[in-house]
């Protein structure tokens, strides 16, 4: 009898081993009630201007690289200028003045033109507008010319008669001007010779500059920019 209760309480107590086992088996899964966000879902949200995103998460921005395109460092006035030297037939071969005037929106220097040279030249006269490059010099002297301006251009006559039919200069004015203008700043005459007249002319700013033609004159003009 005493046999059969012992027996009887090790099966009652296997029991309850066997449930407190269980119970424990089940505690430990994860409830299928809470979403876990994956690493890829988290790294698709972009992250405010200027934070920093966790150590170890993956950037979906892609990582910057030099631009392929040149810096506009260039205005746009310039890069819409017909492109230097500028070259046209003159009036005649006889330069005989010049002339300085500014207006709203452009400077002036103003090449005036005589009759054509008797019985005129040998071939016709052109006119060139192209950089100049330093040193800047008389073309006779070599003497270095200190220019005034941001850049520095030159005026070219080509094909020119220096004298007039009684061997008088066709230009006998100044050769040097610097007026107190917005952009143009200086004109030097630095070639005189074997049919060649030449001009710099220093001024400022980034306009596009262009020779105009009309009746016997010649005009550079400098836009105010």
């Amino acid at each position: 009898m005493t046999h059969s209760i012992r027996t009887i309480r090790l099966v009652l107590a296997g029991a309850v081993v066997a449930l407190a086992a269980a119970g424990c088996g089940a505690s430990s899964s994860p409830s299928p009630s809470v979403a876990v966000p994956s690493p890829s879902a988290s790294a698709a949200v972009p992250s405010p201007a200027g934070s920093t995103a966790p150590s170890g998460a993956p950037s979906s921005a892609p990582s910057a690289e030099p631009s392929a395109t040149p810096s506009s460092s260039v205005a746009p006035s310039v890069a819409a200028c017909d492109a230097l030297p500028q070259t046209g037939l003159l009036p005649s071969d006889r330069f005989t003045d010049i002339r300085i005037s500014t207006g709203e929106d452009a400077d002036r220097v103003t090449f005036v033109f005589g009759n054509p040279s008797l019985p005129g030249p040998a071939g016709p006269p052109q006119g060139t507008l192209e950089l100049a490059r330093p040193p800047y010099t008389y073309a006779g002297s070599g003497a270095p010319i200190a220019m005034a301006g941001q850049h520095v251009v030159q005026v070219l006559f080509r094909g020119m008669s220096l004298a007039n039919d009684v061997g008088q200069p066709t230009y006998s004015a100044e050769g040097e001007f610097k007026p107190a203008l917005a952009a143009l700043r200086h004109a030097v005459l630095f070639d005189e010779s074997e049919g060649v007249i030449g001009w710099y002319v220093g001024y400022d700013g980034s306009g596009c500059l262009s020779l105009v033609r009309s009746g016997n004159d010649v005009t550079l003009v400098i836009p105010r920019r």
